[in-house]
């Protein structure tokens, strides 16, 4: 059985079996069922782990570097008059141990049902908020290790639960509005998290919209994130994100520049902060690739200031397999103390290095 943060089970391996099976007999009806994935993993050396009030090195096996590593299923049925019935299951886990992520849950990824045509779609269940869409398009990491969401630690919830989204596309424009009816009991922070009480519908609300223009070299987009408490105490305060991202292709090297503005009435966060990032991304031959990153947050009415660049450079030895070497570093004022990693820290002040290499490959 699946066991929070326990490793994939065997009905985790029925559940797929009996996928792949359906999709063979299923394809014949206008339907189609796919199972994709990725697998990452590396080895990681990072200096200035803070470790207590000691400042140490860190030599260690890390999943998912370059790319998230998942498994999961998705499929399609044609209903007629350009109407299709839509599902995506997908499960987040790490290579190195073969535990589930996302707090042990089957599909923490994706688990989502609904109907999409030229009208646009409809999603009912779990899934990626507006401003996360738009941090996958406008990071030029692409969300991997060493990025520029490394430097806000307590990262928006990036898949509600219990969410409705709908998106639309016309020409060059995209839109998203998402609403969720309870984003997340299942973390236990803070003590005596709740989702979907009754007469209290204002706890673990989140709500976001988001707007992209895509057309030739050029790409814009912006979007916007907030979400309540997660208890009846804090239900009416709100985390607040404002995301404007873009991009332009030059004679094929892409640039990257973004600003992301948070403000978080929790009184125990109480935080206002301001980030700024610049990237370029640029193919070296048909297989080699260099990636850089340099990002800069800095908290309002305080020293606190963190900036981290990053780098990545990757092979392609085919379509699904990428080897990667990445190295970041970052620099921190006050009593900041952002590591390379959204989960390891430097001393208040002190600064971290880190370097990681590795393989991901598609399937």
């Amino acid at each position: 059985m699946i066991q929070t943060g326990g490793r994939i089970g065997a009905a985790a391996l029925m559940a797929l079996g009996l996928a792949v099976s359906a999709s063979n007999t299923l394809a014949q009806a206008n339907t189609s069922v796919q199972i994709y994935g990725i697998v990452d993993a590396g080895v990681e050396y990072l200096n200035g782990v803070a470790d207590g009030g000691t400042k140490r090195t860190l030599f260690r096996l890390n999943p998912s570097n370059q790319v998230a590593s998942r498994l999961g299923i998705r499929g399609k049925e044609d209903l007629g008059g350009g109407t299709s019935a839509v599902f995506n299951l997908e499960n987040g886990f790490s290579p190195d141990t073969g535990t589930t992520l996302q707090n042990g849950r089957l599909f923490g990824r994706a688990a989502v049902v609904g109907l999409e045509g030229n009208w646009g779609s409809v999603l009912i269940g779990r899934q990626r908020n507006t401003i996360f869409d738009l941090t996958l398009i406008y990071d030029p990491m692409a969300y991997g290790t060493y990025g520029f969401t490394a430097t806000d630690n307590a990262f928006f919830t990036q898949r509600p639960d219990n969410s409705i989204k709908y998106t639309f596309r016309q020409g060059p424009i995209s839109a998203s509005a998402l609403y969720s009816f309870g984003r997340d009991a299942l973390t236990g922070a803070p003590p005596g998290s709740q989702s979907e009480v009754p007469g209290a519908s204002k706890i673990g609300r989140q709500v976001g919209a988001n707007v992209n223009y895509a057309a030739g070299p050029l790409s814009v987009g912006i979007g916007y994130d907030q979400q309540h408490g997660v208890t009846a105490a804090l239900q009416s305060e709100i985390d607040r994100r404002l995301f404007v991202g873009a991009s332009y292709v030059i004679s094929g090297t892409k640039l990257y520049a973004g600003f992301q503005r948070r403000n978080n009435d929790i009184p125990a966060i109480d935080l206002r902060s301001d980030l700024y990032w610049l990237g370029v991304k640029q193919a070296l031959t048909s297989n080699l690739g260099f990636i850089a990153s340099l990002s800069h947050t800095k908290e309002k009415h305080s020293p606190n200031k963190a900036t981290l660049l990053g780098t990545s450079l990757y092979y392609d030895f085919s379509k699904r397999t990428q080897l990667y070497l990445n190295v970041g570093r970052s620099t921190n004022s006050g009593t900041s103390a952002q590591g390379v990693t959204g989960t390891t820290f430097a001393l208040p002040g002190q600064n971290m290095t880190g370097i990681v290499t590795g393989v991901m490959h598609r399937f």
